[in-house]
């Protein structure tokens, strides 16, 4: 009986991988790693044709969709892993971009400006993980909501530096004869390369070893230690690595709005981050792109159609829609429709 019941499973190893393929469309790792990264560089070619052949406002949202995606990349990696809500992605965003707007006015080339982004942005992470890994849950996105609500005033009270309520014009630098502003392909070019980058060095992360302890982490902490894993320090390098990418993503921001006032950087933006990345998928590094894309294309393109007093309530519709169609986000549904069958016929 027993040898009978086994040999369907195992003929050709074609359930076992069939399996397999199922759980890394549930979990975005194992297996289909090859095939996220193959999507990611179709998505692209999509991106870069669209803003190549299309308007400039076209070139523009795709741009500002791509920088928002750098940013939920970041969030996902503490949803999708530790399982936490952080609502402070715009904060990251914000010290991200008044830090490239402070230097940038100071004459810094932009490689140095880069690396004090870099490193403001991970200090920054650090500080907030180091109090912020101790809470969980409902305390968590609290602390993260506070951060939200207080960087847009602590913008204001920085008005040196910050321009306050008039704002401050962003120096844009010129890399040999091309100004980069959020106008020119050169930046389109420049944040869809370095995000298909970040995703894949995201998902290859997480598709090894420590994916899977950082899933532990999440999931079981207390199961975590028994294995001889340190939590603590495991979610401080992930609240580390989220600061990065949403400083990253302010830096961009600023070269491309090519003007910051704090009233931009409100708690509304780390919501519709998070929205984002929920709606593409919080383990899926394509749909943090879509995720992104949704969140910095829609809203502009959609005042086009109804009218201003109704922009937030139709946005909001889309979202819950997209949270609907699908509980593993954008992302998994396209994982599922594509590279998953592909998958699958290729082993036949």
């Amino acid at each position: 009986m027993s040898t009978a019941s086994a040999a369907p499973a195992s003929s050709n190893g074609r359930a076992p991988r069939n399996e397999r393929i199922a759980a890394s469309v549930r979990t975005g790792r194992g297996i289909l790693l090859p095939g996220r990264v193959g999507l990611l560089v179709v998505v692209a070619a999509i991106v870069l044709f669209a803003g190549m052949t299309g308007d400039n406002p076209l070139k523009y949202s795709l741009i500002i969709g791509t920088i928002y995606a750098i940013a939920i990349l970041g969030n996902n990696a503490i949803t999708g892993t530790l399982g936490e809500i952080n609502l402070a992605a715009g904060a990251f965003m914000a010290i991200g971009a008044y830090t490239a707007s402070y230097t940038l006015s100071r004459g810094w080339g932009l490689a140095t400006v880069v690396l004090a982004v870099i490193v403001v942005s991970t200090l920054l992470g650090l500080l907030i993980a180091i109090p912020t890994v101790r809470l969980s849950g409902l305390f968590t996105a609290l602390a993260t909501f506070a951060m939200a609500y207080a960087v847009p005033d602590l913008a204001l009270a920085l008005s040196s530096i910050t321009g306050g309520d008039a704002g401050t014009a962003i120096t844009p630098p010129i890399i040999g004869n091309t100004l980069i502003d959020g106008s020119s392909t050169e930046l389109l070019i420049a944040v869809v390369v370095l995000f298909v980058v970040l995703a894949a060095a995201n998902a290859w992360m997480f598709s090894r070893t420590i994916g899977s302890r950082l899933l532990t982490v999440g999931e079981a902490p207390h199961a975590a230690r028994s294995f001889g894993l340190r939590p603590s320090l495991l979610k401080i390098a992930v609240w580390a690595w989220a600061a990065l990418l949403g400083g990253i993503a302010g830096l961009l921001y600023a070269l491309a709005v090519g003007f910051l006032n704090p009233t931009v950087f409100t708690t509304f933006l780390s919501i519709s981050l998070l929205a984002g990345g929920l709606v593409g998928g919080s383990r899926s590094v394509v749909g943090a792109w879509l995720g992104g894309l949704l969140v910095g294309t829609l809203p502009p393109n959609i005042q086009s159609v109804v009218p201003a007093s109704s922009t937030g309530i139709v946005f909001g519709l889309v979202l819950l829609a997209a949270l609907l169609a699908g509980s593993g986000g954008l992302g998994q549904l396209l994982e599922r429709a594509t590279i998953a069958p592909l998958m699958r016929r290729k082993e036949r």
